[in-house]
């Protein structure tokens, strides 16, 4: 499934504006300018987004905070896809992500 995820990830992503990919880690990543703001896993793509975004997807989608170790990290949220195909309706919620990172700059 990660692959489809991939493919269905490069396919959207790859074509917007400052947009980079890579693999780091057995994973696809996407970065804008040098920053990334988005990398898939086996269970889904995770994404960098605001606290409240974060909080407000873990309690209405099929989504979980990103934890790394014994560290839940507060601005990155795993969104869980059963098919993969499901993230292209998702473009908003990558621009937000992609806006969100850029303003941190």
């Amino acid at each position: 499934m990660k692959k489809q995820l991939d493919t269905v990830l490069l396919s959207i992503l790859s074509g917007l504006p400052g947009v980079g990919t890579g693999t780091k880690f057995n994973s696809t990543n996407f970065t804008i300018g040098d920053k990334v703001f988005a990398f898939t896993r086996e269970d889904g793509v995770v994404l960098k987004l605001p606290c409240e975004t974060v909080k407000d997807l873990v309690e209405t989608r099929h989504a979980t905070a990103l934890v790394m170790g014994k560290r839940t990290m507060k601005e990155w949220v795993v969104i869980h896809y059963d098919d993969p195909e499901a993230a292209r309706n998702e473009l908003q919620l990558f621009t937000q992500a992609i806006d969100f990172v850029s303003s941190k700059s």
